[in-house]
């Protein structure tokens, strides 16, 4: 071994005695009843899946050893965030210090994900779980964007919401045949309506997000997207509440070619 070879690797061991501390966020699992160290950043963001055998209530609790801001999320494994499953209240005046206890409704895959305000942080991550089967609620058919309901342009579509049943939100996906303009919209009197628009293979993170309670009307929401042929768009209807039974709703389509 030449001289500048081992001094290249003496200069590498600081960096792979970190790692191994402190494994990639991608490798880890969601510790029940344990405290683990983690990292997150914009480029690799912490996703720890937890397998819940059963409905449930799952508690995380996250602290930065960094003084980042961080966010805590829980989703299902369509990557979708569960119902008052986010976490931003920098508890004690913290912006490192949060923590969530969500209702699982039924057995799955889940992951919780620590994003950061901050280009990359250091934390801990600490979970409880108490296993309660009789919180189970059955699947929403189009509860799901595997099971989105396909849209087509001049076809108005009529939907409802209940979250008294677990119908929290309606998950639509649309095939453009043409390059253009796609414009969605929903049309209700009945609750404040939330519009969001998704590529496939993020539904954490919408590209278009409509809450303006259009002409004054909180069920009116509306939003654009520029497409390509044989692109896929989802949207997603949800509701700022969905207690007292079930919101009907409208949901139009438009298209504007090239």
């Amino acid at each position: 071994m030449t001289h500048h070879e081992r001094r290249r690797m003496f200069r590498l061991i600081p960096c792979l005695l970190f790692l191994w501390l402190v494994p990639p966020a991608s490798a880890q699992q969601l510790e029940i009843g344990g405290v683990i160290t983690s990292s997150t950043s914009e480029a690799d963001v912490a996703v720890l899946p937890f397998d819940a055998p059963s409905a449930g209530v799952l508690t995380v609790v996250v602290r930065s050893m960094d003084e980042s801001d961080l966010v805590l999320l829980l989703t299902d494994q369509d990557g979708q965030p569960l119902p008052e499953a986010r976490s931003d209240s920098d508890l004690g005046g913290d912006p490192g210090a949060e923590q969530l206890a969500v209702t699982i409704p039924r057995s799955g895959v889940y992951r919780v994900r620590v994003e950061s305000y901050s280009v990359s942080a250091r934390f801990t991550i600490g979970a409880s779980w108490i296993a309660f089967p009789d919180l189970e609620i059955p699947a929403d058919p189009d509860g799901s964007p595997r099971t989105a309901i396909a849209l087509r342009f001049g076809q108005p579509q009529e939907g409802s919401l209940d979250g008294t049943v677990g119908d929290h939100w309606d998950w639509y996906m649309l095939t453009a045949e043409d390059a253009g303009t796609v414009t969605v919209g929903t049309r209700s009197e009945e609750n404040d309506l939330i519009l969001e628009a998704f590529e496939a293979g993020d539904f954490t993170n919408p590209i278009e997000r409509s809450d303006r309670d259009l002409q004054g009307v909180t069920g009116n929401e509306a939003v654009t997207v520029i497409v390509q042929p044989e692109q896929q768009v989802f949207f997603k209807v949800s509701a700022h509440w969905t207690e007292g039974g079930p919101t009907a709703y409208r949901l139009v389509v438009g298209f504007i070619p090239d």
